[in-house]
Order: structure tokens, then sequence, then C-alpha cells
């Protein structure tokens, strides 16, 4: 399976508005091989602490804290939540083709996508499959095989990201979907 959408929708005009309160300053660059420079911009919303166990353990962090739509979001997922955060791909830019090696259902890890900022001239190929991802939605995509982002719009494009451990509640929701 390349991708699947998940039974979870979100209200966007809330987290859009969450996310009003934070400027360009609050965002760093991603460094990725696959994208332009200052081009693809994301905030952490949650950091690790060693847990008793000696194993990270991943809480909000303040920007988290000042968004309690977003926290809601965060703590929907019954799961270990590894990466929550935003992303957003400045228009025009791309991201080339190339794997996340590990990130499949099957593997045990997966990363799923919340559209917040989309439109129909933002394109999420998985194995040159367009994926049709709306505003508020829930997706998984095997990223593990070849995948691209191509925003050829002049708006950039913003999702919420979670990389998460498949675990019996997780599988549960992938029944669903």
């Amino acid at each position: 399976m390349n991708a699947l959408k998940l039974p979870f929708e979100f209200d966007v005009d809330i987290i859009k508005k969450e996310l009003s309160q934070f400027s360009k300053t609050d965002y760093q660059d991603i460094y990725n091989s696959s994208v332009m420079l200052e081009t693809l911009w994301l905030i952490h919303f949650i950091e690790p602490i060693l847990g008793e166990d000696g194993l990270p353990v991943f809480l909000p962090n303040d920007a988290l804290k000042k968004c309690p739509y977003i926290l809601s979001i965060f703590k929907k997922f019954e799961c270990q939540v590894e990466t929550f955060r935003i992303h957003t791909l400045d228009a025009g830019a791309s991201i080339q083709k190339h794997r996340d090696t590990g990130y499949s259902f099957e593997m045990g890890k997966v990363r799923l996508h919340i559209p917040v900022f989309t439109n129909e001239k933002v394109e999420m190929l998985v194995d040159d499959e367009v994926i049709p991802m709306k505003e508020g939605e829930c997706w998984y995509c095997n990223f593990n095989i070849e995948h691209e982002v191509r925003n050829n719009s002049d708006q950039p494009r913003a999702h919420i990201i979670l990389d998460c451990i498949v675990n019996d509640w997780l599988t549960g929701v992938f029944e669903k979907g």
C-alpha cells in the first residue's frame, strides 16, 4: 500500500489561527539533500527527555504548549510519537525524489501528514502516484519507497508531520482507514 487516508479530520481554521502566532524567525531551515536550501522550514513541537528506562520520551515543548488545539492532536495519537512538527515548503519549491528508509507500516514506523495549507497545485507523489491530500485530513504514505513533493502554487504548503511507532492502537486505526 502506497498511501492510506486515516479516519481523522482536524479543524484547519483553528490550526491556522494557532500557527499565526509564529513568525518566519520561529522556523528553522531544514537541510535535506533533496531540497534547495531555505525552501523547507520547520518548527518542532516535542522534545525528547530520558525516561526512567533510559530511553527517550517525547513531550510537548514550549511552542506546542502555546497551541492547545494542536496539542490535542498530539494527544489523540495513542502510540509512541517520535516526531511532531510543522513543515512548510515555500511556493514554487520541491522536494526531489528520495526514500525515507524504514518509514513504512510493515517496518513498524510510520510518517503521517496532516495538511494545513495546501491546494490542488501541490503534488505529493509516492511511487509516481499523486496522493490527493486535503486540508485537515490525516494521511499515511509509505515513505520507504520513492516519493517527492512539488509545490507548483504561489503559496507555501504546510503539513503537520508525525513519526509514530506502530502499536495495536495504530494498527486498529489503519484497519478503519
